[in-house]
């Protein structure tokens, strides 16, 4: 009930979710979701978004590295510097 916009109100207030989109393509609402680590993300997703009547399915990627945000290059001093990798 309510379509896309109703949907998107309700996910929208969760403190977690900074960005909330209606996109076109192959998903409907594109979202952008802050925690402290994969753990809490993947916790929100699974107990919080999930849950939802009208979410069928979700879809979730990591930021990894930053090249450019909002117009700006994110400056990077050392050529050879290895990304951290942790277990």
């Amino acid at each position: 009930e309510g379509g896309f916009d109703h949907l998107a109100q309700r996910i929208a207030k969760f403190a977690q979710v900074t960005n909330c989109y209606l996109m076109s393509g192959g998903y409907d609402l594109a979202l952008m979701v802050e925690g402290r680590d994969l753990r809490e993300v993947a916790a929100f997703v699974s107990e919080k978004l999930s849950t939802i009547e009208g979410v069928v399915a979700t879809a979730t990627h990591f930021q990894l590295k930053v090249y450019k945000q909002s117009g700006f290059l994110a400056v990077h001093h050392t050529e050879n510097e290895r990304l951290p990798v942790t277990p």
